[in-house]
């Protein structure tokens, strides 16, 4: 059995929890399951995803992978956990598998997001004054990247 399906449910669900209010709630409301499972069942075999369960169903997730910027070596694609999962240490676990053994990390976070920066920078990230917008839905989001280096 795959994991891509759950993790599709996770992605949406996490999207709508985290970002309503901040994307807009068609672009919310129009996120399909089926979409997400479909490039996740491309993307997991490729490696660099790990799932987070309560009991036997998956709650969250991080990927990691080469990242997309010349300057850092690797890139936190994404990592998300349902609302039910929020304050339990679930992120955390998963932020520190995805990432064992990665001295240089990078990843963007919405700046409007205060609740995901402070997990990063609990986690050791730190911002390295990139920005860059992205638009979605016709808002225009700035995003922050933050860095986790051994330095």
């Amino acid at each position: 059995m795959t994991d891509a399906p759950a993790v599709a449910h996770v992605h949406v669900q996490a999207w709508k929890d985290a970002y309503r209010g901040l994307v807009p709630d068609e672009v919310l409301d129009g996120r399909s399951i089926e979409r997400s499972t479909e490039m996740w069942e491309r993307d997991i075999p490729h490696g660099g995803v790990w799932v987070g369960l309560a009991g036997d169903e998956v709650v969250g997730f991080a990927c990691v992978g080469p990242s997309r910027e010349p300057d850092a070596e690797h890139e936190l694609y994404a990592i998300y956990v349902l609302a039910s999962a929020y304050d339990t240490g679930l992120g955390f676990a998963l932020a520190s598998a995805a990432l064992e053994g990665k001295t240089d990390v990078g990843l963007w976070v919405f700046e409007d997001n205060p609740r995901a920066r402070r997990f990063y920078e609990r986690f050791g990230f730190r911002t390295d004054g990139l920005v860059k917008t992205e638009t979605i839905g016709g808002v225009a989001l700035a995003e922050m990247r933050y860095r986790l280096t051994a330095d």
